[in-house]
């Protein structure tokens, strides 16, 4: 009779750069995953490096993370390394622990057609809770809370649009260059991000203003 193959040992990678949050996290996991190796990264350099070396089955991450050590800790950087995470052919089941879950709404459609499991919760919420979202993904299930379920899809290039706007500070006559749009859509698209962001016209208010002010709040740009 042949013998069974042990259950290859599950691995499991938590990246975040507070030295107090992995000390929580770490055996928290560990109660209800004794025998999974589990790997951690402080930065975004550390952990894409041992995602090329491992197949996890489960990443915790922030989303606020350093590039690399030494460097302050970003958004941008976190949501770079959820996307290319989210893109591996092995869809490893993934949980954002982060104290600002907002900037998911931007990748919603990717989390919508996503193959593995994928939760996102406050990091103020306590370990039980964060337990719970890692059996849900854990079954492969997809889970959203309320605050970026409940937003409006927006699309990649309103997207664009806004960060070339709000983050390199380019005209509307230079994002439409750059995006190889005539001006007229670029004037489009900044009609439908108005509509989909409830801001009305206000003759004492800046509209622009107005709409950089509705997008960060909504986590759209940083």
């Amino acid at each position: 009779m042949m013998e069974e193959l042990e259950p290859a040992k599950q691995k499991f990678l938590i990246v975040d750069d507070h030295e107090a949050i992995l000390e929580g996290t770490i055996p928290a996991l560990r109660t209800n995953y004794a025998a999974a190796d589990i790997f951690t990264a402080k930065d975004l350099k550390a952990a894409e490096k041992l995602i090329d070396q491992y197949h996890f089955d489960l990443v915790v991450v922030d989303l606020s993370l350093p590039r690399s050590p030494g460097d302050s800790p970003k958004v941008e950087v976190g949501m770079q390394l959820l996307e290319n995470l989210m893109q591996t052919t092995y869809a490893p089941n993934v949980v954002v622990l982060s104290t600002n879950i907002k900037p998911i709404v931007r990748i919603k459609h990717i989390v919508n057609a996503y193959e593995g499991g994928f939760a996102a919760m406050d990091k103020s919420l306590p370990l039980t809770e964060m337990l719970k979202f890692i059996d849900i993904v854990q079954r492969g299930s997809i889970y959203l809370p309320k605050e970026v379920r409940s937003r409006p899809e927006f699309d990649r290039k309103w997207l664009e649009v806004l960060t070339l706007k709000y983050q390199e500070g380019l005209s509307d006559k230079a994002i439409a260059k750059r995006m190889s749009i005539t001006d007229r859509t670029v004037r489009n698209y900044w009609i439908r991000i108005q509509d989909a962001l409830g801001i009305f016209d206000n003759p004492d208010k800046d509209l622009r203003v107005q709409i950089e002010i509705a997008a960060r709040k909504s986590g759209l740009i940083s």
